[in-house]
């Protein structure tokens, strides 16, 4: 809006305008989440709000994977998501939520589009160390955390430091040593994961029946 107009009693003519109220800064608590990406430790955590308006207070910590390309430092808002969506080579991620340009939050990948019983078993046992191209990849429980939570992040923050941050760096299970479940991430909550199945009942040895000695005749 225009400054409202005034006039000097002392000479007449018209005096400077009123200066504009400066908005008082934000205080208080605020709503959502800031994520940190630690990309020396491959090391995520989340933040939320202290009373004065600082996201200062650890929430949760995520295990990750990132890459040569990975940035180092900046500040993103982020932007669309998917389910599914195809990756460099030839590969699948899951809950994937973009940070910036090809930079992306997702699942470790997976070969055929779709099928989450098709996983890099080999990369899931690499969360934790840096093996991407530039995404950051994480286990599924927390690839869909950010994918279900996306519109209430405020923004993801990469930095470098050996320190994995206020809640340490937790750990992934090693799976390619099992063979009936490795193709699966072990935190999908899909009923058909055979994580969440008890392993079969082993076959029990049949008995050999004996065989009779033949009376003499």
């Amino acid at each position: 809006p225009e400054p409202v107009q005034t006039w000097s009693e002392e000479t007449g003519t018209p005096a400077a305008p009123a200066p504009e109220p400066t908005p008082a800064p934000v205080t208080g608590w605020q709503p959502g989440y800031y994520v940190k990406v630690n990309v020396t430790a491959n090391t995520v955590t989340v933040y939320t709000s202290d009373d004065e308006g600082n996201y200062s207070q650890p929430y949760m910590a995520m295990v990750c994977s990132t890459g040569t390309a990975t940035p180092t430092s900046g500040v993103y808002t982020l932007g669309w998501r998917a389910e599914w969506q195809p990756l460099f080579g030839g590969v699948y991620g899951q809950f994937v939520t973009q940070i910036d340009g090809n930079i992306l939050f997702h699942s470790v990948p997976y070969t055929e589009f779709g099928n989450r019983g098709s996983l890099e078993y080999w990369e899931f046992d690499l969360l934790g160390t840096s093996a991407s191209m530039g995404c950051i990849r994480l286990q599924v429980c927390d690839a869909s955390w950010i994918y279900y939570n996306r519109d209430d992040i405020v923004a993801v923050e990469f930095y470098c430091s050996p320190d994995p941050g206020p809640l340490g760096k937790p750990t992934a299970p090693l799976i390619s040593d099992n063979e009936r479940c490795r193709n699966w991430d072990p935190t999908d909550p899909n009923p058909y994961n055979p994580w969440l199945q008890p392993d079969p009942e082993p076959t029990p040895e049949p008995i050999p029946i004996p065989t009779p000695t033949p009376e003499p005749t």
